[in-house]
């Protein structure tokens, strides 16, 4: 299992986590291409090295023209008149609705479990706001600025889990600092009240800093799609991503990647996993593309449909899925909403893992993703299956050519 761990040292914005995983190796272009697909135009993205108390960062540098850009995770002092990013309600010209900003998610080219988690974000940051404020979230309006931020930021999140290969998100507890922040509607408290509201149940620590540490933005994300926690990991790679404020503590959020521990024998891995399935034999084939999607979104691992007979000779299928013990509820409740079954069925079952670890390689149609795995000086790499469609689009080419010359570059190989 590989594993990212955002370790919040001096807080968490929307577009620190952006930073910090360009800094860990994320694909600039692939990443760019994604958002550019949510918003076509109108913003730039500038990743720039910056120092923050010596260590050395990355700044995401993402501007959207008539917008005060990298609105959170700024410093508030009695004279600072900086506008909170998402902490009131604005019904003037220019505010979208949660459906609004849902529709702009959904009618972008990111994958579909990629929409199906920035859709969660952003569900679950109109509850907290609506929670606040006394309203429904189906009225609550986002304002206008820093938005298309927060809506490419949610959505970068979504690619980089993606395209750095993670099965599963961790963070470190959220950092509180003190004094009250200075926002449209006045004075508030420090964490304003949809942070606090997005942070009920999570593990928080004080620090002795007076500013906003955690934005709403960085909050619903890592709330919606991560665990509390650090792992136990081989650390593969590290990324920092920097805050726009200097803090007396380094501004930054830091992004370490790595394999779960191998604990079996012969450097392989044991662990637990849960398997829900169901037999359905009064639904459309044709829904369970979208059932198998969602149920990737809530946590599976893995996906398959089995043809069955069941009583009376009737043709059916069974659903199954295999998620980690933490995900089981997520994924149960997915198979039943998604699914014409009334009942799914559980079981626990023990499985043995090569560790593996992602990477890319060096080929004629640029760098691409590749999974490498195996136990005792033995390893297999194999392309991401993805990248060998995207560049068979792109360039037009038949798959299986792109495949042949890919494994050649694998292979280390000249392609012929």
């Amino acid at each position: 299992m590989r594993i990212a761990y955002v370790d919040m040292i001096g807080g968490a914005a929307g577009d620190m986590l952006l930073a910090a995983f360009l800094d860990a190796g994320l694909d600039r272009e692939a990443l760019e291409h994604a958002l550019r697909s949510v918003v076509a135009d109108g913003w730039t993205l500038s990743p720039a090295r910056v120092r923050k108390h010596g260590i050395v960062a990355t700044f995401a540098g993402l501007v959207v023209p008539g917008e005060d850009g990298d609105a959170e995770h700024h410093h508030h002092d009695e004279d600072d008149e900086h506008e909170h990013e998402h902490e009131h309600v604005h019904v003037g010209a220019g505010s979208r609705t949660l459906a609004e900003v849902l529709e702009i998610v959904e009618r972008s080219g990111l994958t579909p479990r990629q929409r199906e988690r920035a859709s969660a974000v952003y569900h679950r940051l109109a509850q907290a706001e609506a929670h606040v404020h006394g309203i429904t979230a189906d009225a609550m309006r986002f304002h206008e600025v820093g938005q298309i931020d927060a809506v490419l930021d949610v959505a970068a999140t979504c690619v980089a889990l993606d395209l750095l290969e993670i099965d599963e998100l961790r963070c470190s507890p959220f950092p509180l600092g003190h004094g009250t922040l200075h926002i449209a509607h006045g004075r508030y408290p420090n964490p304003p009240p949809t942070t606090a509201q997005l942070l009920i149940g999570w593990p928080t620590r004080a620090v002795d800093v007076e500013g906003e540490l955690v934005t709403p933005t960085a909050a619903a994300i890592l709330t919606t799609l991560a665990k509390p926690g650090r792992p136990d990991l081989v650390l593969e790679r590290i990324g920092y991503g920097a805050g726009r404020s200097d803090f007396t503590i380094p501004n930054v959020t830091r992004v370490i990647i790595g394999s779960a521990v191998p604990s079996g024998a012969n450097g392989g891995s044991d662990d637990d996993v849960v398997v829900i399935e169901t037999n359905i034999d009064d639904m459309s084939p044709q829904h369970y593309e979208l059932a198998v999607e969602r149920l990737f979104a809530a946590g599976a691992l893995d996906v398959w449909l089995t043809p069955i007979t069941m009583k009376k000779g009737r043709p059916a299928i069974t659903l199954s899925a295999i998620a980690a013990p933490e995900h089981q509820d997520a994924v149960a409740r997915a198979m039943l909403t998604e699914t014409t079954t009334i009942g799914v069925r559980v079981r626990t079952e023990r499985r043995q893992v090569l560790p593996r670890a992602g990477g890319s390689v060096d080929t004629p149609y640029g760098p691409v993703r590749v999974k490498r795995a195996g136990m005792n000086g033995e390893q297999r790499t194999r392309a991401e299956y993805d990248d060998l469609l995207r560049i068979a689009r792109e360039r037009n080419l038949p798959l299986p050519e792109v495949a042949h010359t890919v494994d050649a570059a694998i292979r280390g190989e000249r392609p012929t």
